[in-house]
Formats: C-alpha cells, structure tokens, sequence
C-alpha cells in the first residue's frame, strides 16, 4: 500500500467516522454531563465544609461565652443560643414562599 492509497482504505474511513462521531458524542453529551456532575460534587463538598465550619463556630462561641461572659451562668449561655435560633427562624418564616398547589 502507498501513501497515495492511504485515504480511500476502508478501515481509514470507518474508523474515521466513527472517531468523528464519538467525538461529536463526548463534546455534546459526555461534556455537559462530566461539568455538571462536577458541579454537584464540588457543591456537596462544599456545603460539608460550610456546615462544619458553622457548626465549629457556634460550638467554639459557645464555649467562649460560657468561660469568660457568663461565668457559671450557663442558662444564660442557652438562652442567648435560643435567642439567636428564634430570630433566625424568623427571618427564614418572613421570606417564604407557599407551595404550589397540585391540580389533580
């Protein structure tokens, strides 16, 4: 075989083809697919380490707040924490929204 026949092979071009078409797959439906899971992962991941970052901080400011603001006054302590629990849920209460109604 000579380098002039290498085109018209008929293995060349099937695999060519087929080449053309699973790369068509991977940019159209195997990419978006990878980036969005991708997407999801790092967002999970993510939200692991907000909460136990969150949760660290309250039990580090309540830990603070026990030893040097309310010394032995640990109803204190747990009320200022219910406090701060009430006024948040309020807040999250004012801005919902009500759910959708099913239409049977």
């Amino acid at each position: 075989m000579t380098q002039d026949d290498k085109g018209t092979d008929p293995v060349d071009l099937l695999l060519g083809g087929l080449d053309r078409v699973l790369d068509t797959f991977h940019d159209r439906v195997l990419r978006p697919v990878l980036i969005a899971s991708r997407f999801l992962a790092m967002g999970f991941v993510l939200l692991v380490l907000a909460v136990t970052t969150l949760v660290a901080f309250v039990l580090g400011l309540l830990r603070f707040s026990d030893v040097f603001i309310f010394q032995g006054y640990v109803w204190l302590n747990y009320l200022s924490v219910g406090f701060l629990c009430v006024v948040g849920g309020l807040i999250v209460w004012r801005f919902r929204r009500p759910a959708p109604l099913r239409k049977k």
